[in-house]
């Protein structure tokens, strides 16, 4: 099973893939790494502090290898990236890529070599490396809400969703570089099974769009971004991640998350092509899958799976619930087809800006 093929089904497997814990290989050459640096993208905020606390500064401690981290939105990866490498200065080492990326963005990945990783068999969910890309983190993109404007309870569907009636006030969709995100939930609001939306019918997608439009507050670009405009009441109800949306519940708001019909959300660690650090990046692939006592609290603070198979058995029940491979989740996401998205990335973004500027 390669990352860039998850579908449901998947997901199901890596959630029961636990096994015993075996004994993290060391990582040696602390000494010889005292002046290296490596350049990690992801996004910033709350995530990378928590990137730091539990995987970038025990890095560090373990090799001499510091970390430096970039907060970049993934179309914003992607051009800047590109750019580098045309001029032969790539300033980064590991960028956050998604099973699309792998496809259509390969010529600016380095391969892994997964089966040189010596922790990924111990410890890791089963398929968590693809040559290109290695496992990172797992949630959903789905239906949030505040409670506290819907007292009677929120829309648990897409098409409820697409009901300004029966649920009005201000909305939220993503802008963040994958169209289709909002693309698949305007299909299902319009009635297409969340198991057979590829390939996505656009004229369908868009008139369907067309009819919330003018409900549309925000259009967020990053994961602050959508969580801000709950807190600042600008939105009542929108489609963000699941991680940024637990972690307003765990602040106070009173948040509702849906995973009926939910975006796959699937992150993953890349080496950037051209990186001149690109065995310390394995050395940190590597050290990423070791030691659940990190990826525990890593996960409970973001809300997200990881890689690491035993992480699973150190959540509670109430923990567990919110992930996105819990079987009753896991069961309600929607189907993706990343080959597909890659084919036609180019186009959907450029149709997806054309439709935002009317």
């Amino acid at each position: 099973m390669k990352i860039r093929d998850l579908n449901r089904r998947d997901t199901l497997k890596l959630a029961a893939g636990l096994g015993a814990l075996a004994s993290a290989s060391a990582l040696g050459g602390a000494a010889l790494a005292q002046e290296q640096e490596l350049v990690i993208v992801a996004t910033g905020g709350a995530f990378e502090k928590s990137l730091r606390d539990h995987f970038y500064d025990p890095f560090t401690k373990a090799t001499g290898i510091k970390i430096r981290p970039v907060a970049a939105s993934n179309a914003e990866t992607w051009t800047k990236l590109r750019a580098m490498q045309q001029t032969g200065r790539v300033e980064w080492d590991i960028v956050t890529a998604y099973p699309e990326d792998l496809i259509a963005q390969a010529a600016l990945l380095e391969p892994i070599g997964c089966a040189k990783l010596a922790n990924l068999a111990s410890q890791g969910v089963p398929g968590a490396c693809d040559e290109l890309g290695l496992l990172r983190t797992q949630g959903g993109v789905n239906i949030v809400y505040d409670k506290s404007k819907f007292p009677n309870g929120g829309p648990k569907t897409w098409a409820e969703f697409w009901d300004t009636k029966a649920f009005p006030g201000p909305r939220s969709f993503p802008n963040a570089g994958a169209p289709w995100w909002p693309l698949m939930a305007a299909l299902q609001a319009d009635g297409v099974p969340a198991d057979k939306l590829f390939p996505l019918d656009l004229d369908r997608a868009f008139k369907k769009l067309d009819q919330i439009r003018d409900s549309v507050a925000v259009w967020w670009r990053t994961g602050d971004q959508s969580q801000q405009m709950f807190r600042s009441g600008e939105v009542s109800l929108g489609m963000i991640w699941s991680g940024r949306a637990f972690a307003l519940k765990d602040g106070g708001m009173p948040i509702e998350v849906v995973w009926d019909g939910a975006a796959p959300n699937t992150a993953l660690w890349s080496i950037a092509k051209g990186s001149k650090n690109v065995e310390a990046s394995k050395k940190f692939l590597d050290f990423w899958l070791t030691r659940p006592e990190a990826h525990v609290p890593f996960a409970n603070e973001v809300s997200f799976d990881t890689s690491n198979r035993l992480a699973l058995e150190g959540l509670s029940a109430e923990a567990r619930s919110r992930r996105v491979t819990a079987p009753e989740n896991a069961a309600k996401i929607a189907k993706m087809d990343a080959k597909w998205v890659a084919d036609n990335r180019a186009m959907l973004i450029e149709r997806w800006n054309r439709w935002l500027a009317r």
